[in-house]
């Protein structure tokens, strides 16, 4: 294999926490000259934060090697709509990158081309009455990812597609388009950023729904990591099942 995608939390840290073996996996695949490119559905994190992350846990990468929902959906909506209002429901980190790449930005639902939905940790009535009225202006709805939950030192939390749904819901409404794993958008930058064909790429992660099912859609060789979300007897992987089944990242070697 000469590249690999790798999943962040749940594979390499969960919140603050570096995983055992996640280092010295990532070491191995570098030693063995695959290319790498951090992949992660979170949108609530900038780039740079997820690369600083790493170098606190002593893993080395570059901004150019990491790729977020949010970055992924603002590049998305940018190109697809490059004159759209957007509103956004989410985080600081989410318009951050929307300003990065030159979106227009906007307060007001019934003024929205686009709505971009993320995972926001204040969300409420409120909130999901601004993505509501947005949707029933006509806007176009676009999710960054439909994660049920994410891993955390303290346990599960809610996913941005818990928030999502709550909108779909109400608006009568299915998302136009969802840019994180295991979705087109991101299977398309991420093989872009590497320059790599699926048929030479691993894909690295702890979510069937997302990692796995990514990697499945797009021909590439997909590995679990039991580090997360999955455990062995996850149903999805009868359904579904991953190329390979590690315990962590230091099993990689295993696989090379």
């Amino acid at each position: 294999m000469e590249s690999a995608i790798i999943d962040l939390d749940g594979t390499v840290y969960r919140s603050q926490t570096v995983i055992p073996g996640a280092r010295e996996g990532i070491e191995g695949l570098r030693q063995r000259g695959v290319d790498i490119v951090f992949v992660t559905n979170a949108s609530t994190k900038t780039r740079e934060t997820c690369q600083e992350r790493l170098s606190s846990l002593g893993i080395e990468a570059g901004v150019s090697e990491v790729l977020t929902s949010a970055s992924v959906t603002a590049a998305y909506v940018t190109r697809e709509y490059p004159t759209a209002s957007v509103l956004t429901i989410g985080s600081a980190a989410l318009d951050h990158e929307f300003n990065e790449a030159g979106g227009t930005l906007t307060d007001d639902p019934t003024e929205a081309d686009v709505l971009v939905v993320g995972k926001d940790r204040s969300f409420d009535f409120e909130t999901m009455t601004r993505g509501l009225r947005a949707v029933e202006s006509g806007a176009v709805f676009i999710g960054t990812n439909e994660d049920r939950k994410v891993p955390t030192d303290s346990g599960m939390i809610p996913g941005c597609g818990a928030l999502i749904a709550a909108i779909s819901y109400a608006a009568t409404h299915d998302p136009d388009q969802i840019c994180g794993k295991p979705h087109d958008p991101m299977i398309e930058v991420s093989l872009d950023r590497l320059a790599a064909d699926p048929g030479d790429c691993l894909v690295i992660g702890d979510n069937p729904e997302t990692d796995i099912e990514m990697g499945r859609r797009a021909g590439m060789t997909t590995v679990l990591v039991l580090t997360g979300l999955a455990d062995r007897e996850d149903p999805l992987l009868a359904d579904e099942p991953a190329d390979h089944v590690v315990d962590s990242l230091d099993a990689l070697s295993t696989l090379l």
